[in-house]
């Protein structure tokens, strides 16, 4: 991890439009990688822009945790090192003793709109959590009160050592309530209109006509036979071909940071003693700290850690690639953020010198422009 940063794991959809918020409040992201579900990502950010960048996700409604901190070298390795042979066995004969009757671990898969944390509270709730004794696993109970959460057809419960496994099979999606507004509904673009869908209320366009950006779509009232407009609710959609510019700079040449080796350590605490070998820090090195209490009667805490070694490379590309790789991100990012069709785009590229460059990529599409 960079020096003085700190990595967030988050879930939710359009990460573009995150990225574009941090960006606007000139907040840098560094590392920002996706997991292996399509909502699960993480990032890093300085530590001085902790608050600000919670408070956006919190806004975006993003579900997040933090993974680690930016770490520094301690004081006194030389003497854990000789205390750590001691602590190690008493740690150790008392973990043998003790772990084979509690739970270490709860892994949950398959769900995709039911957080774990609904999950996991369910769980709870019939005496199954990190800590807990085995003796109250009751594998049919549990599945009968996972399947009673909303959201979940079918659920599998069962016991792989001191790991519970629970797998869930989610309902079919149900389409949300209409949505309706008391005032009118207002174009969010410059466009021309493509297509008009009228719920409730009047519709103050039509197809081919060019609106400007506030310009009313659909109005929170309807029309008599004598002509006369009686208030009511505007529900709708209204969809428009709609012109975007975005414009980047790019360069033949530049620097990555690019991971070396990724090696994994296991630190014991015990009793505020430290056991295991300590993983490097400092420049080039990017940590991933994860810790975990053993159990619920033993002050013994597993620290894992994930250790990347990285270093500077320079790369170079030509413009047409660039050009190409910029085109392709902005439209990617451009279809996640909007449902659209009619995709029409076009680039130019202009030279400023020193092998640097200005990509301008013209994008034309069918997108909704006002509705609810």
């Amino acid at each position: 991890m960079i020096k003085n940063t700190v990595r967030i794991n988050a879930q939710g959809f359009n990460h573009a439009r995150l990225l574009d918020a941090l960006s606007a409040a000139q907040i840098n992201v560094y590392n920002f990688t996706r997991g292996e579900k399509s909502r699960e990502f993480a990032f890093c950010v300085q530590k001085k822009d902790l608050r600000k960048t919670f408070a956006i996700l919190d806004e975006m409604c993003y579900n997040y945790t933090v993974a680690g901190f930016s770490r520094y070298k301690g004081f006194g390795v030389g003497l854990l090192r000789r205390l750590g042979l001691i602590a190690g066995a008493l740690a150790f004969s008392a973990v043998i003793a003790f772990s084979r009757g509690f739970v270490w671990r709860i892994n949950i898969e398959g769900n995709e709109s039911v957080p774990d944390k609904v999950i996991e509270n369910t769980l709870a709730a019939h005496n199954i959590k990190v800590g807990s004794r085995l003796s109250r696993f009751d594998s049919r109970a549990l599945e009968t009160a996972l399947r009673e959460i909303d959201g979940i057809k079918l659920a599998s419960v069962r016991l792989s050592g001191t790991t519970v496994r629970v797998e869930v099979f989610e309902s079919d999606q149900i389409a949300p309530p209409l949505n309706y507004s008391d005032v009118d509904i207002l174009s969010e673009y410059d466009a021309t209109v493509t297509r008009i869908i009228t719920r409730e209320g009047t519709a103050l366009v039509e197809v081919g006509q060019h609106v400007f950006k506030g310009a009313p779509l659909i109005g929170a009232h309807r029309v008599d036979e004598e002509g006369n407009k009686i208030p009511s609710r505007a529900s709708g959609k209204v969809y428009g071909a709609v012109a975007f510019t975005k414009s980047v700079t790019v360069a033949t040449e530049w620097y990555e940071r690019v991971p070396v080796w990724v090696k994994n350590y296991t630190v014991l605490g015990f009793f505020g003693l430290n056991i295991g070998k300590k993983p490097p820090n400092g420049a080039g090195y990017e940590i991933e700290e994860t810790t975990q209490k053993l159990n619920v009667f033993l002050p013994v805490k597993v620290k894992s850690y994930k250790v990347t070694k990285t270093e500077m490379r320079k790369f170079t590309a030509t413009v047409d690639e660039l050009a190409q790789k910029t085109e392709d991100k902005i439209v990617t990012e451009f279809i996640d953020s909007r449902v659209t069709s009619g995709l029409k785009v076009s680039r130019t590229v202009r030279e400023l010198g020193g092998g640097v460059y200005r990509v301008n990529v013209f994008i034309e599409a069918e997108t909704l422009i006002g509705g609810i």
